[in-house]
Order: structure tokens, then sequence, then C-alpha cells
């Protein structure tokens, strides 16, 4: 069977490039399947799979949004159908990647769809907004920004060049394949700047034991793309040594971001998890991601343009309820190690956020909050030591083998 690729365009206005990749594609020994997700006027090629079709997937009818006029909700109805109609292909073992094109609106469309679906499907956007900020297209998902450079409108000798080299991107794409080998059991590992000696130390110690680590950087979508792995369940354990991304959500820091299934899917699936407060001694902030007034005053540690601001009792307090009450959902094997000696490169001896008695109340409302469900234990190590690391990963390996004979 040839490999399938789905074209995804607004057919009224982009529908010769579309048609112009397609032909690129099937030159090549990849069979496209055409999706219009163009509601304003008739389609300029002819689609495989209709805006019609798109449409009604999601419960709407095709007249009445154009009656209806209201922009928001046809692009609502596309996204939704086309997102149906993928996944149902998928299933079907009938789709093989992803290609879309747009500007702003046709880039919102085409990515809402591919984020829809698994990681390792290959994904590519061909699209007029690549040189912006593009977390809001690609959330957590592998997909590949290729910038046009020019609008995706009407063919020239520039654009058939630009066009040519994303459909040979998306079948090199295509030619390495999806499947994720299932070899050596993986561990996802959390860590970032300030706080990554412990993931250095723990993937060689993990590497003895037989498995493969897999780093997150805890950046906000860097761990919610771990609870996404997590989900598809490609993931044996979790090292969380990095749970600072709770205290930028609660501040607006540079980390921010997380959404509400951090902390929550491991448990949700009955993977073994070694949960520690990395991080949480700070919040981070950049001129582009301002500190909040609440904060002035506060011990402050320079990393680079961002610098990294001390968490208080009153944070620790609320960090420990928000932790505690995902935590106590867990249906697996969980264990809270903390560092009794600081919980990152600026939490220790002569650093200028070190405070053992602050990061205590956490520990303490932790107790509080899971009670004797979940064991919390003390480590007299810094969270940089190798000795941490290797604690970390005894007791993870102690859980996955356990749950093994269970």
């Amino acid at each position: 069977m040839k490999k399938q690729l789905l074209i995804i365009a607004t057919l009224d206005t982009k529908g010769r490039e579309a048609a112009y990749v397609k032909d690129c594609v099937r030159g090549r020994g990849i069979h496209p399947i055409l999706m219009d997700v163009g509601t304003l006027g008739k389609p300029l090629v002819q689609p495989d799979i209709t805006c019609e079709e798109v449409v009604q997937a999601a419960g709407y009818r095709l007249n009445d949004l154009t009656k209806m006029g209201d922009r928001s909700v046809a692009i609502k109805a596309v996204q939704e159908g086309g997102a149906i109609l993928a996944k149902r292909l998928y299933e079907e073992g009938k789709l093989h990647g992803l290609f879309g094109m747009g500007g702003g609106t046709g880039t919102a469309i085409v990515t809402y769809i591919m984020r829809c679906l698994p990681f390792g499907l290959p994904k590519l956007v061909l699209s007029t907004v690549v040189s912006r900020d593009v977390r809001e297209y690609v959330g957590i998902k592998d997909i590949v920004m290729f910038h046009s450079v020019a609008d995706i409108l009407g063919l020239n000798e520039f654009m058939r060049l630009i066009l040519g080299q994303a459909a040979y991107a998306i079948q090199g794409m295509l030619e390495k394949g999806s499947f994720i080998q299932k070899g050596k059991p993986m561990v996802a590992v959390t860590a970032y700047g300030i706080n990554s000696f412990c993931a250095l130390h723990a993937e060689p110690l993990l590497q003895e034991k037989g498995y493969e680590m897999i780093a997150f950087h805890a950046n906000g979508c860097g761990g919610m793309a771990m609870e996404e792995l997590l989900a598809q369940g490609l993931i044996e354990g979790v090292l969380d040594f990095t749970t600072h991304e709770i205290a930028d959500e609660m501040f607006g820091g540079y980390c921010r971001g997380i959404g509400p299934n951090r902390l929550e899917t491991a448990g949700r699936m009955g993977i073994p998890q070694v949960v520690v407060p990395g991080g949480l001694d700070n919040a981070v902030f950049s001129p582009f991601y301002p500190m909040p007034d609440r904060l002035r005053g506060r011990k402050i540690h320079p990393h680079d343009i961002r610098f990294c601001v001390r968490m208080g009792p009153e944070e620790m307090i609320e960090f420990a309820k928000i932790i505690g009450e995902k935590l106590k959902k867990s249906k697996g094997p969980t264990y809270v190690l903390i560092p009794k000696k600081g919980w990152s490169e600026a939490d220790k001896p002569g650093m200028e956020l070190f405070d053992p008695e602050t990061n205590q109340v956490f520990v303490e409302e932790l107790r509080k909050t899971i009670g004797s469900k979940i064991p919390i234990e003390e480590a007299d190590a810094h969270i940089s030591d190798p000795a941490f690391a290797q604690r970390a990963v005894e007791i993870l390996d102690g859980m996955i083998c356990e749950k093994k004979t269970t």
C-alpha cells in the first residue's frame, strides 16, 4: 500500500497551491488525499474530502454556516470536523502523514487537526506566520513549521520552489515512518536550567538498570508534553525532578502554561513516579515575563536575561496543597523525595535563594495534605548531588520491578 498523505487547505483561496503539492507528492509515489477546509467560496480544485463532509462530521451544515456568516463558528466547525475525519483515517490505517498550509487562520485550522493526532505521525505546515511566536499553533506536538516567506497566494517560480521543498520535506518524513519502537523501557525525567544536574546524574544510573532516559525541559509545554507521552503509554516510569512549572504557572513566569493535567497522568495510569520539589524554591521572570508586584523585595538570583525570585512560606503552603491533592488521586506507585539541602543551584549554602526553613514549610504542609497515603522521604542531600539522583533511581526501579511482579 502506498503511503497516504492528508493535505489540508482552504481550497477556495489556496486551491492551486494545494494542487501543486498534491502533484509533487504523487510524483514521488505518495497517495495524496486533499481535504478542503475553506468555507468562503467554491474550491479552486476538486477535493477528495469536501468542506461539506468536514463540517458534517462535526454536526454542522455548510449552508447554515454560510447563511450565519459567523467566521469563528465556521472555523470551529472545520477544526472539529477535520480532526474527526483525520483521526478516523488514522485509526483505519489510511493516514501516514499530514501536510497543511495557510496564513494565520489556515494555520490555526490545520494545526488544530494535527494536535489531535499522536506523536510520531509526520506533520508539516507551510505557513506565513512561522517567524512569529508559534506556541499557540504547535502546542506540545511534533509539528514542523515551514516558513513560506511570501504569501501563499498565486503560483510563481519562488512559490513553486518553496512548495516543492516543503513537499520533499514531508516525503522524507513519510519515508522515515511514524512507528515508535518498543525497545528498552523509557523513564521520563524533568529538568530545567538551574536544576539540570539531577537529570545528568540520573541518566547513567538508569542505563545501568536497563532503562533509557527521555528528558523534558520543564518550561510549561515540556511538562505537558511528558503528560501526553505518558497518556500514549510510551513511558515506564517518571522521575519528576522539576515541579518548578507550578510556581511559574501561579505567577505568570517564564515556564507557565502547564494546563490542568500536570502531575496527574502517571497517577491516573498507574505508572510509577518519584516526585521532587525541584525548582519550587523560585519563579522565573524576564523582560518578556514580568514579575508581579506581589513579589517585589524578594531575594533574586540572576540567570541570564531571566532572573529567579525566591518563593516564601505562603507560596510553599499553596504549592504543597496543589501537589498533594494531585498526588492523592494516584492509582499507582508514588513516592515523594525531598532534598533537604536545597532544591536548585540557587538554593544551596552561599547562594542567594538558600532558605531551608521556608522549604520545610512545604514539607510539613505536604505531609498534612497527603497523610500516610504516599511515602515522603527527606534525603540528606542537595538536589544536584549524585547521591540524590542515585536514591531517586533506586526508589523508581524498585517500584517498577515490584509492579511487574504483581
